[in-house]
């Protein structure tokens, strides 16, 4: 292993600025990352994330959007090429929500509970079957809780086609889901 210099790592005004945005914002990224991609892939999205914040910082603009939208778009991009793992998981998650329904007496509510189970596969099969960049959108909106703007700066778009987007995102999974309800 090299012989390191940490006190003139720490010097290093990019890597203090690096470090500062990842005491503000790994928590949030990790979340973020292990709702995507799950807890052991999620240490490897936020590390790299860092990793190539540092390496780009000199590409990052500040007009664009502050750096948390920056850092989740470095993260989205990153989570993007590991789709058929997040595909996966969530087909995982639809068949565990409908093997934990456990009713206190079999026959109580079982109707509600196989139309919420089948409502829920409907949504999450109408969710995977959207383009890369809507459900990145969907998914910072809705899990990240970022606002347009934020969301814009992310994913390197304008604000007004984030709002295009979403209406027609929201369009096409309500239309997705109502055609499932009829064909089932």
């Amino acid at each position: 292993m090299p012989d390191v210099d940490v006190p003139a790592m720490r010097s290093d005004p990019a890597t203090e600025v690096v470090a500062d945005w990842f005491d503000q914002h790994a928590r949030a990224l990790a979340g973020y990352a292990t709702r995507r991609v799950g807890a052991n892939l999620a240490r490897d999205i936020v590390a790299d994330t860092f990793r190539i914040a540092l390496q780009q910082l000199d590409g990052y603009e500040p007009g664009r959007g502050g750096e948390r939208a920056w850092l989740f778009g470095i993260a989205s991009n990153l989570i993007r090429r590991h789709w058929r793992t997040e595909e996966r998981r969530l087909r995982i998650q639809a068949r565990s929500a409908r093997a934990d329904v456990q009713p206190v007496d079999p026959l109580l509510r079982v109707d509600e509970r196989l139309d919420a189970s089948a409502h829920y596969q409907r949504v999450v099969d109408a969710v995977a079957t959207l383009d890369p960049d809507d459900r990145d959108l969907l998914i910072l909106i809705a899990w990240e809780q970022f606002t347009s703007r934020e969301a814009a700066a992310a994913l390197g778009i304008p604000p007004g086609t984030v709002r295009s987007r979403l209406t027609r995102i929201r369009a096409q999974l309500a239309q997705i889901v109502r055609q499932g309800e009829t064909d089932g």
